[in-house]
C-alpha cells in the first residue's frame, strides 16, 4: 500500500469536509450557537446475527489482537482498553493497544499496517477522526484476512463488525442532566441567568460533531440556561479541559455549568473550578458525555464540581468488548452490530442545598 496514495486521499477529504480533528495542540474557538440538533445521518442500526463458522469454537490461545484508538491519554478510552487487555490475558491472547496523541490519522493508517506486517489475528479500530480515511487500510488488512471491528462507526460496512454508538442521544442525555441539576440547585433562578459553557468539538468527527449537537439542545430544554461559551477544542485530554475551562472562566466568571465533550475534558474542567479562590463546589456542575471508571465514586458523591457522565455501554462496556472480540475470534455466533446502551451516571442533585 503506497502513502501517497494515502496522502492523496487525506488532502482531498480535508479539501471537502474542512476537519480538524488531527490537530496535537489544544486549539480553542467559537463553535456555532445555534441548539438545533442536527439529524443522525443515515445509520446501521438493525443487528444481525452471524452464523457460527464450521469447527467453531477455536481455540484463541496464541492470538494477537491490534486495539488502536484515538488517544491513551482519555481516561475513559485507556481505561477499557487496560480492562480488555487484562481479560484477555487469562485466554492467552496478547493485546497491543496503541493510541494516536501525536500523529491522528495518519499514523493509525500506519499502525494499521504494521499489525498487518505482524499478521495479528484482529483488529479493533476507533478512528481519531474520520473514519472514511482509514478505509483504504481496513480493507487491506480484511484481504490479509484479519477480522476487523470498528467502533462507533456509522455503518458496517467494511468493518467484520461494529459498535456503535448513538452520539447526538449522549449529548442530548448530558444537556438534560444538566439542565436536572439547574433545576435542583438554582430552583429560583430566574430564565437565562444560569452561565453555561459547552466545551465540545463541534468540528471534530462526525460522531463528536454529533455529540457536540446534542450538547446545544441545551438552551432548547433549559430555559434558566445562558450560554456564554460554545468553545470547539481538537485536543482530548486533561490538560486540553483545563485550559479550556480557564479561558471561559477569565472571560465569564460567573460560568456555573459546563458540559465538556470527553471525560478527561470534565476532569480538566473540575480542577479548574478547583483552583478558583474560595469555591463552593456544590455550585458548580461539570457534566460529559462518556465514562472514565475511577470517576464513579467523584461524581456520585456530589462532592466534585464533576458531578455526572454518561456511561456508554453502561458500566460494564470493557466486558461487552471482550465478550464481543472473544466471540468473533471463536468463531462462534455473534452480533454484526452492538448498539451501545448510554446511561447517565451523576449525584443525587436533590442532596444539594439551594443558595
Amino acid at each position: 500500500m503506497r502513502k501517497s496514495l494515502f496522502t492523496l486521499l487525506v488532502i482531498v477529504m480535508i479539501a471537502t469536509f474542512a476537519l480538524s480533528a488531527c490537530g496535537s495542540q489544544p486549539v480553542a474557538t467559537q463553535a456555532p450557537a445555534s441548539a438545533a440538533a442536527e439529524a443522525d445521518p443515515a445509520e446501521d442500526t438493525t443487528v444481525s446475527m452471524v452464523p457460527a463458522k464450521p469447527g467453531a469454537p477455536f481455540d484463541i490461545q496464541g492470538k494477537t489482537v491490534c486495539y488502536i484508538i484515538p488517544s491513551l491519554a482519555n481516561p475513559f478510552l485507556n481505561g477499557v482498553s487496560t480492562s480488555v487487555t487484562e481479560k484477555f490475558k487469562a485466554d492467552g491472547v496478547t493485546v497491543n493497544v496503541y493510541g494516536a496523541d501525536e500523529g491522528g490519522l495518519n499514523q493509525q493508517f500506519d499502525q494499521i499496517e504494521n499489525c498487518i506486517s505482524m499478521k495479528t489475528d484482529f483488529m479493533y479500530v476507533m478512528a481519531a477522526g474520520e473514519i472514511d480515511q482509514l478505509v483504504p487500510a481496513i480493507e487491506e488488512a480484511k484481504k490479509a484476512g484479519i477480522m476487523v471491528m470498528g467502533v462507533p462507526p456509522q455503518k458496517l460496512a467494511p468493518f467484520d463488525a461494529i459498535m456503535h454508538t448513538s452520539q447526538l442521544e449522549d449529548g442530548q442525555k448530558v444537556a438534560k442532566m444538566a439542565c436536572d441539576f439547574i433545576g435542583a440547585k438554582y430552583p429560583d433562578a430566574a430564565d437565562g441567568s444560569i452561565e453555561t459553557a459547552i466545551i465540545g468539538g463541534a468540528s471534530s468527527s462526525v460522531g463528536m460533531h454529533l455529540r457536540d449537537q446534542g450538547y446545544a439542545t441545551i438552551t432548547e430544554i433549559c430555559p434558566k440556561v445562558k450560554l456564554v461559551a460554545h468553545a470547539d477544542i481538537s485536543t482530548d485530554s486533561i490538560p486540553a479541559g483545563q485550559a479550556a475551562a480557564e479561558n471561559v472562566l477569565t472571560a465569564n466568571p460567573n460560568t456555573k455549568v459546563f458540559l465538556g465533550q470527553s471525560s478527561a475534558h470534565a476532569q480538566g474542567i473540575a480542577n479548574a473550578i478547583k483552583a478558583l479562590p474560595g469555591v463552593d463546589q456544590s455550585e458548580y456542575g461539570v457534566f460529559a458525555g462518556d465514562m472514565d471508571p475511577s470517576m464513579i465514586p467523584t461524581v456520585t458523591s456530589c462532592a466534585d464540581p464533576y458531578k455526572g457522565f454518561v456511561a456508554i455501554g453502561g458500566t460494564a462496556l470493557d466486558q461487552a468488548t471482550y465478550d464481543q472480540i472473544k466471540k468473533m475470534l471463536q468463531g462462534v455466533e455473534h452480533p454484526n452490530i452492538i448498539n451501545d446502551v448510554l446511561e447517565p451516571i451523576h449525584c443525587d442533585f436533590t442532596t444539594l442545598t439551594a443558595k
